[in-house]
C-alpha cells in the first residue's frame, strides 16, 4: 500500500478532525472514502458514455431515433394494448350457442 502526505491548511484540518471524531472514523478512512465518493460523481454513467461515442441514435430507422425516446414508446404501446385489451369481443356465434346448450343441460 502506498503512503502519501498532504498539507492541510487550518481551516480544513479542523473540519476534517471534527468529521472523523462525529463519525468515528480515522483520517485515513475519511480521505479514502472522500475521494470513493468524489470519484464516483465524476463517472460518467452507460448513457452518458453511449451518447458521447454517438451509439445512441447512430442507426437509421424509419421511425426515428427509437433509443432516446424509448420510455416514451412503450408507454404508447401499452396504452394501446390495453384499449385493444378492454374492447369486448363479442364470442363468435357457435361458442355462444354451445355454451346456452350446455348451461340449458345443467
Amino acid at each position: 500500500m502506498r503512503t502519501i502526505s498532504i498539507r492541510l491548511d487550518d481551516h480544513t484540518d479542523a473540519v476534517l478532525t471534527e468529521h472523523c471524531q462525529r463519525n468515528g472514523l480515522t483520517q485515513t478512512n475519511a480521505i479514502k472514502a472522500a475521494i470513493e465518493q468524489l470519484a464516483g460523481q465524476l463517472k460518467p454513467t452507460p448513457a452518458e458514455l453511449a451518447a458521447e461515442l454517438g451509439l445512441i441514435g447512430g442507426f437509421r430507422s424509419i421511425e426515428g431515433d427509437l433509443a432516446a425516446n424509448h420510455s416514451q414508446r412503450v408507454k404508447e404501446r401499452l396504452r394501446a394494448k390495453r384499449s385493444r385489451d378492454s374492447v369486448p369481443v363479442p364470442a363468435p356465434v357457435a361458442v355462444a350457442a354451445s355454451r346456452r346448450r350446455r348451461a340449458a343441460a345443467t
